[in-house]
């Protein structure tokens, strides 16, 4: 999307704003699947951004719903009951009971603890339904269960009329490097081979997070799209132990198709360094791996007087606080008050992850573009202070 189009948007809808560009989100899905063939699912990760999941209905494979709030998002948006992996590490009763009384059991189900293990057993039980389970393997956190564990959860499941093992889930964390990718499989496909052998349990599903790399800022290199994917795509092919391989992907998707807007509001100069005061801040926008505003994500700007003459200057938001500081000690062109920043790639987690509530400041709109219906608003600016009131 280009500059042209952006302005064309913020003159319409104000500042600040999120643009998903739902071309180049379907392009990129289309291409995750083509470079990686018919044999591989994809599910999105939802909690990267709920909002484009009807936009993805029908050419992604799966959705990971990891709490009772996407669920019921995923309600909203017809998305099928077969296609859902409910995920998560909070998994009560009535969060399940719920659930269970929306899907009649379609769809998968994590265990990621005992307790889940009695919680799913228990409602399944009340509603005579049977489920399909994947046990979330632990990579050495609080997330999924160790070896020993999984093992005796295992073997609990084999008498358990109502819950059926279908295999392993495994995600270890994001930006990760290929020959962590690698040997990660290994131990997987290595486990998998050590059930079937010990308790003769036939693992059918792998649902795996590679947590692909994405390049978010100027002067890093990566390995592109289409190399990491190529990659990933040899080492699954020396899986033998599942019959069917699912990758969770949510920032990969979901990164590039994002925009986040912000006016500049405000100018001053303390102490000879230079400042912009800009309508946001670092509750609306997230990068992952920027600490205190020191790299430079990839951006634009669109200036009112038209300079091109760089100048140091450090981007503030407009939260009380020391900490919302965006970009600091930046060559950017000279800004002055109305002139947009446009921060690209934050179609992932920016939109959810930011502190939101903090100052009682608006939540920005949020728009969709796509070039058969141009600009659509999906959700108006949104004032916070009611929430944060208690009255």
């Amino acid at each position: 999307m280009n500059k042209e189009l952006i302005k064309e948007c913020i003159l319409k809808y104000g500042s600040p704003s999120y643009i998903f560009d739902l071309d180049a989100l379907k392009e990129r899905v289309l291409n995750i699947k083509k470079i990686l063939g018919k044999d591989i699912n994809i599910c999105y990760a939802m909690k990267a951004n709920p909002f484009i999941i009807e936009e993805m209905k029908d050419y992604i494979d799966r959705y990971e719903v990891c709490s009772p709030g996407e669920y019921e998002i995923c309600q909203r948006h017809s998305v099928k009951k077969d296609v859902i992996i409910v995920s998560g590490v909070n998994k009560t009763y009535e969060s399940m009971e719920r659930i269970m009384s929306l899907c009649n059991g379609d769809g998968i189900f994590t265990i990621e603890s005992a307790e889940h293990y009695d919680i799913l057993s228990k409602v399944c039980k009340e509603k005579n339904i049977h489920i399909r389970v994947v046990i979330r393997l632990t990579s050495g956190n609080q997330f999924g269960i160790d070896k020993d564990m999984f093992k005796n959860i295992l073997l609990q499941l084999k008498d358990n009329e109502y819950l059926d093992f279908a295999g392993i889930h495994y995600y270890s964390g994001t930006q990760k490097k290929l020959k962590k990718v690698i040997k990660e499989v290994a131990m997987l496909e290595e486990f998998a081979k050590e059930l079937q052998d010990e308790y003769g349990v036939a693992t059918d599903i792998l649902e795996y997070g590679p947590g692909l790399l994405f390049n978010y800022f100027e002067g890093e290199e990566t390995p592109s799209f289409g190399e990491q994917l190529s990659e990933l795509k040899d080492i699954l092919k020396n899986i033998k132990s599942f019959k069917h391989i699912t990758l969770e992907m949510g920032r990969f998707i979901a990164s590039e198709c994002g925009y986040y807007c912000t006016e500049v509001v405000d100018r001053k100069c303390n102490n000879g360094s230079e400042y912009a005061i800009v309508d946001g801040g670092i509750h609306q926008i997230n990068y992952y791996g920027q600490t205190l505003g020191m790299k430079k994500p990839f951006m634009d700007v669109i200036t009112c007087n038209n300079s091109y003459e760089l100048q140091k200057i450090n981007i503030c938001g407009s939260l009380c606080t020391v900490n919302d500081v965006i970009l600091r000690d930046v060559s950017l062109p000279q800004l002055d008050k109305g002139d947009i920043l446009i921060f690209k790639n934050c179609g992932a987690y920016s939109i959810t992850e930011g502190m939101a509530l903090f100052l009682s400041r608006e939540l920005p709109a949020v728009i969709f573009y796509n070039k058969d219906t141009g600009f659509v608003r999906v959700r108006d600016r949104i004032g916070t202070h009611l929430i944060n009131d208690g009255q």
